[in-house]
C-alpha cells in the first residue's frame, strides 16, 4: 500500500489500492485502516488530541467587583451598581435591592466601596452577576470580603452576632453565611466594621456563565426596613476551565445562548439585534475549544464486484457533499438556516474568524480504480471539517454592563484548511459474493427442444 504522510495528521492513501479482508458487502465494513471507522469528531480528528487536560486556575473579570461604579457623593447611595442586577429576580434595573457605603464610612482595609445586602420589608432582594467567560463545567473559586452593616439604622442586637447571608454559584450548593460581630459604635453614629478578607467559596458551574447570587437572611425584626444588613465587597474570580469535548457529533451540538446583562434571552432575540447593522456586534472565537478535525468516513456510492477473469481498470465518477450544523435562526444567515444568506452576522462571523467558509459544498471528481479478478472495489471519503465556538459581543459596550446582548454559539461547517479525503479501497470477496459470482448464467436452455427447431422466439 502506497502512503504519504500529512503534517495534518498521521499516513493518509490516496487513491491507492489495500489489500483487505472484508466481513460484509458495501454496508456496515469493519474498517481498521488509519482513522476509519469513527463515531465521532475525536475519533476521527487528525489534526488535534482528542482532549486537554485541565487547565491551571486562571482569572475570570468580575464587572465592578469593589462596586465603584456609577461613582457618588457622599456617604452612601441606593444607586445600583453597575453590571449587577438587584431585585427579587434577576430582572435588569430592579431598585432597591442594595446600598452602597463610601470607603471611609464602610471602612474596608483597602479603601473600597462596600455594598450592604438589603431585605427591605419581606420581599427576598438579591446582588446578582453572570460570571462572563466561565463555562459549564469548569470548577470556580470566588474570593470576596464581608463584614456586618456600618448602618446607623442598626441595633446592638441585630449586630452583637453577626449577620447572616447566602451565597451561591449556579450548580453548587446555597451556603449559608454568618459574618463577624461588632459592638462598637464610632461617634459619627456609624458602627464600626469588622471585616473578614479572603473568603471562599467553590463550585463546578452548571451552566455557561453561570450565575453567582447574594442575599441577605438578617431577620424582618433586625434589618429595619431593608437598612441593616451585611457588607460584600472586592468580589474575585478564577476557574479551572473543563478540557475541550470532541466527543460531541456534528448533529448534536450544544444549543446556543444568549443574555442581555444578566437576563437570559432567547437567541432570536440576539440575533435581530446583531443583524441591525455590520458594526453593531464582533465574533470572537474560543480558540481552546475550536479546532479542525476530520469526520468519519463514508462510502461513496456503490462497491464494484469483479467476478471475471481479467483485471479491470475503469473510470468511475465519486460525488461528496459536506453541509453546515448549527441552530441559529435562518435571519443570522449562518448554520441553522441552511440558506447560506448573506447577513450582517455572517460578515461578523468572517471578521472575527478570518474564515469565509461555503456552508454547504458539492464536488464531483473522476476516480480511476484497478480492480483484480476475484476481487471488490469501493470508494470512502473522509470531509475536512472545522467546528468553531465562540461568541458575538456588542461592539461599543454600554456604560452599565447591565445592557450589553452577548451570543454564544457553536458552529460546524466545511473546513478551509483540510481537504477532503478520498479512499479507494479494495478486497477480496465473501464467500456469499463468491458464490454469485460462480452461480450458473441465468438464461433458458438453447435450443428449447431437441427436435424442435429454432424460431422467432426461441
Amino acid at each position: 500500500m502506497k502512503t504519504r504522510r500529512s503534517a495534518a495528521g498521521p499516513a493518509l492513501t490516496t487513491l491507492t489500492r489495500t489489500a483487505l479482508t472484508r466481513t460484509a458487502p458495501v454496508i456496515g465494513l469493519g474498517l481498521c485502516f488509519g482513522l476509519l471507522g469513527g463515531a465521532t469528531a475525536a475519533q476521527a480528528s487528525a489534526a488535534v488530541p482528542a482532549t486537554r487536560a485541565a487547565a491551571a486556575p486562571v482569572p475570570v473579570t468580575v464587572l465592578n467587583g469593589d462596586f465603584a461604579q456609577p461613582a457618588f457623593t457622599g456617604v452612601n447611595t441606593g444607586a445600583n451598581p453597575y453590571a449587577w442586577s438587584v431585585g427579587s429576580t434577576s430582572g435588569t434595573g430592579t431598585t432597591g435591592g442594595v446600598w452602597r457605603w463610601d470607603a471611609a464610612t464602610g471602612g474596608h482595609p483597602g479603601g473600597l466601596t462596600a455594598a450592604m445586602l438589603r431585605l427591605p420589608g419581606e420581599a427576598s432582594y438579591g446582588l446578582k452577576q453572570r460570571l462572563r467567560g466561565v463555562r459549564s463545567g469548569a470548577r470556580v473559586t470566588v474570593t470576596y470580603d464581608e463584614s456586618p452593616s456600618v448602618s446607623n439604622y442598626c441595633t446592638a442586637a441585630a449586630l452583637e452576632k453577626g449577620q447572616t447571608y447566602t451565597v451561591q454559584g449556579e450548580g453548587g450548593p446555597l451556603t449559608d453565611r454568618t459574618t463577624l460581630p461588632t459592638t462598637e459604635k464610632l461617634p459619627s453614629n456609624y458602627w464600626k466594621p469588622a471585616w473578614r478578607t479572603g473568603v471562599a467559596l467553590a463550585f463546578t458551574a452548571a451552566a455557561n456563565e453561570p450565575l453567582l447570587t447574594f442575599v441577605s437572611t438578617v431577620a424582618a425584626a433586625q434589618n429595619n426596613n431593608g437598612y441593616c444588613g451585611p457588607l460584600i465587597t472586592n468580589v474575585r474570580v478564577t476557574q479551572e476551565p473543563p478540557p475541550v469535548d470532541k466527543t460531541i457529533p456534528a448533529g448534536a451540538l450544544p444549543a446556543s445562548e444568549a443574555f442581555y446583562g444578566n437576563d437570559r434571552r432567547t437567541p432570536a432575540d440576539a440575533v435581530a439585534y446583531c443583524n441591525g447593522a455590520v458594526n453593531r456586534r464582533t465574533f470572537t472565537a474560543e480558540e481552546d475549544y475550536s479546532f479542525s478535525y476530520y469526520a468519519p468516513a463514508r462510502v461513496a456510492a456503490e462497491t464494484y464486484f469483479n467476478c471475471t477473469r481479467n483485471t479491470l481498470n475503469r473510470t468511475r465518477p465519486v460525488s461528496t457533499a459536506n453541509r453546515s450544523y448549527g441552530d441559529l435562526p435562518a435571519a443570522a444567515g449562518l448554520p441553522g438556516s441552511g440558506t447560506g444568506a448573506p447577513s450582517n452576522m455572517a460578515q461578523q462571523y468572517t471578521q472575527g474568524t478570518g474564515l469565509a467558509p461555503a456552508w454547504s459544498t458539492t464536488q464531483e471528481r473522476p476516480v480511476t480504480e484497478i480492480v483484480q479478478p476475484a476481487e471488490a472495489s469501493w470508494i470512502e471519503t473522509q470531509a475536512g471539517r472545522r467546528r468553531t465556538e465562540g461568541w458575538f459581543d456588542a461592539t461599543t459596550k454600554a456604560t452599565d454592563p447591565n445592557y450589553d446582548w452577548r451570543l454564544h454559539t457553536v458552529i460546524d461547517h466545511p473546513s478551509t484548511d483540510l481537504s477532503d479525503r478520498i479512499y479507494q479501497r479494495t478486497g477480496p470477496l465473501t464467500a456469499s459474493e463468491k458464490q454469485r459470482c460462480q452461480s450458473d448464467r441465468p438464461n433458458a436452455t438453447t435450443p428449447v427442444g431437441a427436435n424442435a427447431p429454432a424460431g422467432a422466439e426461441r
